[in-house]
């Protein structure tokens, strides 16, 4: 038992570090917004918008997703150590954006029809052309997805009653930025508050969870420069409403629910622009935030029980449609 144990131990560390690892592609494009200050302030932050617009959404979605093993509440006492990773499915009318519609100022003209955000493709877009210079807006990850790693535990509690906390303490690399993320989730069984409800061959529940997750890059706009750097929050909230079946090896579940999400972004430091006589020094130039676009959801799982180890796949449809899986081990639950 000890082994297995162990074993499960190292799936959790390796698992965990590919999905840090998932994230890297949107790390790596945070830095890539930094060329868009070139543009000037004004601009900067209009451009770092339509850039990132699947983030808000897309992380909203992920984190809002894998929130319950199954529709009953688990048992008093009963526990479960959950690694699970989600990714959001972006869209294709959000992996582009065309540079002429999104309110750039200070009488630039853009060449050609369209730009990638951070999940489109990985060619160059549009070139804007400005007094003092020029640039090309970068290429998308090639990676069509929002991944979002999530370590949580659960346990039951009183009263048909459960709680869920997620937590990932800040893991810091100069290679993958810096990712923490902390959340609580609670379940309650609605079947003991109808009257015969425990005559119903079926579970129903209702849960509600928070999630916040920050992932923050630093920059390099100018040489040598030590206070550049770019910080992401985002914060989101769901509401489901759940009905299943538990059996002895497996338990499905089916639910509807509300989600909402807020993404915000701040680059700090100070930045040098242009040269010459276009030369400048901007401070702390982008700072936004934008709420997701998902609200109302259907969602579906299942949780399959070997022993003490368990296996979970969820998939939730919205705006963007999720899929959660992930490996656990688990007590009365």
């Amino acid at each position: 038992m000890i082994n297995r144990y162990r074993t499960f131990t190292k799936i959790i560390l390796v698992s965990f570090l590919l999905a840090v690892i998932a994230a890297a592609p949107a790390k790596a494009q945070l830095e890539e917004i930094e060329a868009f200050l070139n543009a000037g302030s004004e601009n900067a932050t209009a451009l770092t918008k339509a850039y990132l617009k699947p983030l808000p959404t897309g992380l909203s979605t992920s984190l809002n997703s894998g929130w319950t093993t199954k529709a009953a509440p688990t048992k008093t006492l009963g526990f479960s150590l959950q690694l699970r990773i989600a990714a959001a499915v972006v869209p294709n009318s959000v992996q582009t954006f065309d540079a002429n519609d999104i309110g750039l100022t200070n009488d630039i003209t853009v060449t050609g029809t369209s730009s990638n955000t951070i999940a489109g493709k990985e060619g160059s877009g549009q070139t804007l052309n400005f007094i003092g210079g020029s640039l090309t807006i970068p290429g998308g990850t090639g990676f069509s997805y929002v991944p979002a790693p999530m370590i949580q535990a659960n346990l039951g509690l009183i009263k048909s009653t459960d709680i869920t906390v997620r937590y990932i303490p800040e893991v810091s690399s100069s290679k993958y930025g810096d990712l923490s993320l902390l959340g609580a989730g609670l379940k309650h069984d609605l079947t003991q508050w109808i009257p015969g409800g425990k005559l119903l061959p079926v579970d129903i529940s209702v849960m509600g969870a928070f999630t916040s997750i920050n992932l923050n890059a630093n920059l390099a706009f100018n040489t040598g420069a030590t206070d550049q750097k770019v910080e992401t929050t985002t914060n989101t909230f769901v509401l489901n409403a759940l009905v299943g079946k538990t059996l002895p090896f497996v338990s499905a579940y089916a639910g509807v629910g509300f989600q909402k999400g807020t993404f915000e972004l701040d680059m700090l430091g100070d930045y040098t622009i242009g040269s010459g006589p276009f030369a400048g020094t901007i401070s702390d130039p982008v700072s936004y935030s934008e709420d997701s676009e998902a609200s109302f959801h259907a969602l579906a799982g299942a949780q399959f029980k070997l022993g003490p180890v368990r296996i979970y796949a969820e998939a939730t449809a919205a705006e963007y449609l999720t899929g959660n899986i992930g490996i656990g081990i688990g007590l009365r639950n």
